[in-house]
């Protein structure tokens, strides 16, 4: 492995490292919403109010959408690294391939939240694509 590629990689695990924690970061706000309706169902005042959860939920859907599209920029750097050192690339393809589904479903999620009105948005949230 060449210098330069070595320091390629090594961007790109800075990259994954800082998409992962705010990854962690869409999680916790998931979690968070889906609390609020639970206190909501249950007749206890909510963190906050219909309107400022699907405003929560609609950001977190878009900054889950951004980091789904940094992860397949990761893949596409892998990719070609591995081309370029003669590697077997059929892992690189199926990781990119399994990241442009991710992006997919990201897209069909961010739209149902923006269709929802706010009595059900933690219906439709969910931490994980």
């Amino acid at each position: 492995m060449s210098k330069y590629h070595k320091k390629e990689e090594v961007n790109t695990i800075d990259i994954q490292l800082i998409a992962l924690v705010f990854t962690v970061i869409t999680a916790i706000i998931s979690i968070i919403i889906t609390y609020n309706q639970k206190l909501e169902l249950e007749g206890k005042e909510t963190l906050f109010t219909p309107k400022e959860a699907l405003k929560i939920t609609l950001f977190n859907r878009k900054l889950i959408l951004i980091l789904s599209f940094v992860f397949l920029y990761v893949n596409f750097i892998l990719f070609k690294i591995s081309k370029e050192e003669g590697e077997n690339l059929k892992p690189y393809k199926l990781q990119i391939l399994a990241s442009l589904f991710i992006i997919v479903s990201g897209i069909i999620a961010l739209y149902v939240v923006s269709l929802s009105n706010t009595e059900n948005v933690a219906d439709v949230e969910n931490p994980v694509i």
